[in-house]
Parts: structure tokens; sequence; C-alpha cells
């Protein structure tokens, strides 16, 4: 039992590294998005379901000032404490001890440095333990989802169901990547279908999704269309050729050799919970691989079977010689010296993770206190509304996506009030906002 407390030390360095970085590290554009998210808090948003925007409101509740720290944890509170949270649940699941009988200490001390390897040594995984966004809860809930589902396969018990039910709905109320979660979870495990304790899962989830579903019925079905239809623009070879180097940029490239072999070795293993985890570790690779004939494959959209990879990894002997704990351990350190260099904010501008208050500040100065009309992205009225909390809107222009703001047509309150306008790289000031100046 002594060695099962050792993660505790662990756990307490793990947030406090998370909370300077989410203290000093300069806030994303999409941070600042899914701020605003926080400030229109509804049943669901354009790009995404509504777990994000309630961290963010709730981070915000819990932290308030002016100064720049401050205001970056009013956005990443929440996640850093998920995060720790994530990490308790994935060793959990990895050291349950009901079904190691014969572990002594030593060995779950051995089992716990391979935890501690795999997981620090993941580039985005740590990332996401103060980055606000979707993949943060995600991730929480998909540690709680294979805790569940590592018992269920053993007890079926009513509880985990019930447990399993609740994470899926969480899971799905972060980002709907989950759906690849469970279905390749079952493709594992078939005979999950056949299991009425697993349909009432199924059916909690269901029951919980349904101010989200009413809410996409309601606007009709944004975030489905935009998903499965706006975002395919045609192949380019690009898109092919840059995935592998983005996942080895993700899960680290030891990582992810490890994680491919193992997890193939597992896809007719006896053991239906690792089973399960060496499809979802392959079958992320090879759907979004697959994706990217349609377009552009975000790297960090596979990062939830970073989970499953690292329960794989911990339990698999063979792997474990001192060459490849070396590797993971100089990736450990990589890992750390690109925490310091985000919180000391020396990157280029061009990263979109250094020097963006500075732009901000210049159009402070010129709004001279005005409402600011922006086109272009969403990016410029988000940034600039975390920075200065004055008003600021988004106009989409005929070349731009839909975003959120598109929903929230917060430029109608606008009209016919003072207003800076940036528009088509032109900056004017007029007495009185019109349609004109917002659509022509």
């Amino acid at each position: 039992m002594k060695s099962e407390k050792r993660i505790w030390p662990w756990l307490l360095l793990w947030g406090v590294l998370d909370l300077l970085c989410a203290l000093f590290c300069e806030i994303h554009a999409d941070e600042a998005y899914y701020r605003l998210y926080g400030q229109y808090l509804a049943w669901g948003y354009f790009d995404h379901p509504p777990m994000v925007g309630l961290m963010t409101a709730l981070s915000g509740a819990m932290v308030s000032g002016t100064s720049l720290i401050l205001k970056n944890l009013s956005v990443r509170l929440v996640t850093v404490l998920l995060h720790v949270g994530t990490v308790w649940m994935v060793w959990k699941t990895a050291s349950l001890r009901e079904y190691r009988p014969a572990s002594p200490d030593r060995i779950q001390t051995d089992l716990l440095w391979r935890f501690l390897l795999v997981a620090a040594s993941m580039p985005m995984f740590c990332a996401y333990g103060f980055l606000t966004t979707p993949d943060a809860p995600l991730l929480f809930f998909a540690a709680v989802f294979y805790y569940a589902y590592k018992r269920y396969v053993r007890e079926g018990s009513w509880s985990m169901s019930v447990l399993l039910g609740v994470s899926m709905a969480g899971m799905l109320y972060s980002k709907y990547i989950a759906v690849l979660v469970i279905g390749l979870a079952v493709v594992g495990n078939w005979q999950l279908l056949k299991d009425g304790k697993a349909w009432a899962a199924v059916g909690i989830a269901a029951v919980l999704m349904v101010p989200h579903l009413w809410w996409q019925y309601a606007n009709g079905f944004p975030s489905f269309t935009y998903h499965l239809v706006s975002r395919a623009t045609g192949y380019k070879a690009l898109y092919s050729l840059e995935f592998l180097p983005n996942q080895w940029a993700v899960f680290n490239p030891v990582v992810w050799a490890l994680m491919v072999w193992v997890g193939w070795k597992q896809l007719r293993a006896e053991d239906v919970f690792k089973r399960s985890l060496g499809w979802t570790v392959l079958g992320m690779q090879v759907f979004f691989g697959l994706m990217t004939v349609r377009g552009h494959v975000e790297p960090h959209w596979t990062m939830v079977s970073s989970i499953p990879a690292i329960l794989l990894l911990v339990d698999e002997e063979g792997i474990w010689t001192k060459g490849w704990k070396m590797a993971l351990g100089c990736c450990v350190g990589l890992v750390l010296v690109a925490r310091v260099v985000l919180m000391l904010n020396v990157l280029p501008v061009q990263t979109g993770l250094a020097h963006k208050q500075h732009i901000y500040a210049q159009i402070h100065e010129e709004a001279k206190g005005l409402p600011v009309v922006f086109d272009g992205s969403f990016q410029a009225p988000s940034l600039y509304r975390f920075y200065y909390d004055d008003e600021a809107v988004l106009v989409r222009n005929a070349y731009d996506r839909y975003t959120q703001f598109d929903l929230w047509h917060l430029e109608r309150a606008l009209l016919g009030k003072p207003a800076c306008v940036r528009r088509f790289g032109q900056v004017y000031w007029t007495d009185a906002l019109t349609e004109e100046d917002l659509h022509e």
C-alpha cells in the first residue's frame, strides 16, 4: 500500500507545473474564444459541445483580477484541476490492485515509474494540463471511462454501468470525437452488444445528452454540418505527408512507435480490455490518417488515445529495456524544457504562443474607447476582449468560415452607436454604426 501512495507527491508536482504554465504561458487565441463561450453559456456552440464553455465560466467565477496572470488563470484553473484528476484516474486504472493479486510493493513501484515516464513524455498530454480546449475535459472523462470499463468487463456491476453512462455523456459534452472512443471500445469487445447493462449505460448517456441534442435541433444542427460537411476542403498531398510527423509531435516518436507496436499485438488479445485499448490506439491512427483525403487533420485530434496508450505501455513487459527507458527519459526532459520556454514567452509571434498583447494594445489605443468591429477570423475579437474586456464583435466576410459569432449576432447591439471599424484592411471611426458598415 505504501507504493500506491507514492503517486500523491508526483500528482502534487504535476499540478504545480501545470499551475505555473497556466499562470505564465501566454493565452492562445482558441482559449480566448472559449472564454467567450463561458460568458454566453448555452447547451451547445457552433464549433463544439458546451463543456469547455462551462469550464471557462467556472474558472472565471473562481478567479478574478486585472493582472495578466490572474486573467490567464481565470480561463485555465478548472483545466489544471481536471488534468490532475485525469492523471490520477489513469494511474488508478493502470494500478488496480484487485487485478494484480501477486503485486508486491516493488512491482507496483516499478509500474509507477513506467506510468510517469510515458505520461510525462507526451507533449500534448502535458499541454492539456494548462491549455483550456475541449480536449482537456475529453481526456478527463475518457480517463473515467476507461477506469469504469476496466472494472465493468471484470465485475459487470450496475455501479460501473452507471459510471460508464455518465463518463460517455461527459466525453460527448466535451468533444464529438468521443463517438470514436466509444465505438472502438465496442469493436474490441463485440460482446457488449449483447449486454443489457452496457445498453443501460448507453441509455443513461443518451438521456443526459438530450439538452445538447435539442440545442442542435433548435439551431439547425450547426456543429454537425460544420464538422461533417463544411470542414471537407478536398485532398492535398501535404495533408497525408504531414500526418505522421504531426503524430510524432503529439505523442513523441518513441511513444508513438511503441504504442503502435503494442496496440497491434493486442488486437487479438484474450483480455477484452486490452483488446479494446489496442483497437482504439490503432483505430484512431488509421481513421484520421484516412481522413486526410478530405482535408487537413489537426494533430491533436488523436490525443484522446494517449490514455489507452499509457495503459497498454505500462503493462507491456517486453518494452521496458534500459534503452527505451533512457529514450523516454530524454523525451520527459524535452517536455520540461518546452514548458519553460512557453512560460518565458520567447517564441516567435508567428507561433501564436507569444507577443500577442502588444498587437492588441495598439488596436486598443486606436479604438479610443469605442467598440471594435473586426472582420476575418474569430481570433482577433476574442483576444481583444480577453486583454481589455471592451466590446468587440466579428463580421464574417464571404471568404471566412462560420463561427459562434454568427450565432450570437453581437454586432446588432452596436447598430446606431459609435464604433471603430476594422474591415478589408482599413480602419475608420463612425458616430453611428450602420448595416452598410457591417455588410459592405
